[in-house]
């Protein structure tokens, strides 16, 4: 039986009652509005309806599929946009650096002559001195150059200091659960140390962030950046998710403490 029989042979209230699905999800699903509905939420859904009446609705997986690829390419421009922007701000870097570090080498070539000429208050003679013998005075002036490069030196430092702290930012994904029948689970967020838990046949998705999730059975469906889970199991699940990888834990952790 295809999709379109199936939503012939059972009312959108049926659906409904017995899969907890909502109406206005199931309508633009039977309406094909795929625009309206997120693909994690999709996918779950179906996944619901198959187990529940025992049909088989790949057929509408496919066109689904087909019809949201066709938005891909718009992606893939955006990003190659986006890094484009950040190798040209690389190389407007890379020259401040280039320019900052030559007014550093001038400097410090022109104040490291061993020899500086003083007029003397005769017109025609002219006096040479040492370093050693140059009056107090000019040493003074050497001492501030001196700190003059290294305050640039340092803010360079800092630059390039906050430069590398931006590439290390860890990324975070957001993880939405989808119950095959009723689930209690309790999610504690890594980065914030805080816990939540529910009791509940709804899907539930959770903040952006690194989680440790402890679950009462494995009879759900899972997605996290792009990644379906089906653990398919009456046991206690333990799952670890941290900058976009999941693994499964074992023994108890620190965080059901």
């Amino acid at each position: 039986m295809n999709a379109e029989n199936f939503f012939k042979n059972h009312s959108l209230e049926e659906i409904s009652q017995k899969t907890k699905i909502s109406p206005i999800s199931l309508r633009f699903i039977r309406n094909k509005e795929f625009d309206n509905i997120p693909k994690v939420k999709f996918l779950g859904f179906i996944n619901i309806i198959q187990k529940t009446y025992k049909v088989d609705l790949s057929d509408l997986i496919e066109e689904y599929n087909s019809k949201t690829q066709q938005k891909e390419p718009q992606i893939t421009v955006k990003k190659q946009k986006e890094n484009k922007n950040s190798t040209f701000f690389i190389a407007v870097l890379a020259l401040i650096m280039i320019i900052l570090g030559g007014l550093l080498l001038f400097n410090k070539l022109h104040y490291q002559k061993n020899t500086i000429i003083i007029k003397n208050t005769l017109p025609v003679k002219k006096q040479t001195l040492t370093l050693s013998q140059i009056p107090d005075n000019s040493q003074k002036i050497i001492d501030i150059n001196d700190s003059s490069n290294q305050k640039t030196e340092e803010t360079n430092n800092s630059l390039i200091t906050k430069t590398s702290k931006k590439n290390n930012i860890t990324q975070k994904f957001k993880i939405t659960i989808i119950p095959n029948k009723l689930l209690w689970f309790k999610a504690t967020n890594i980065d914030t140390n805080k816990s939540v838990q529910y009791l509940t046949t709804h899907t539930k998705t959770l903040p952006k962030g690194n989680y440790y999730i402890k679950f009462g059975h494995g009879d759900f469906n899972l997605t996290y950046n792009n990644q379906v889970i089906s653990p398919k199991t009456r046991k206690v699940i333990r799952i670890l998710f941290t900058n976009g990888t999941y693994k499964f834990m074992k023994k108890p952790n620190r965080y059901e403490k």
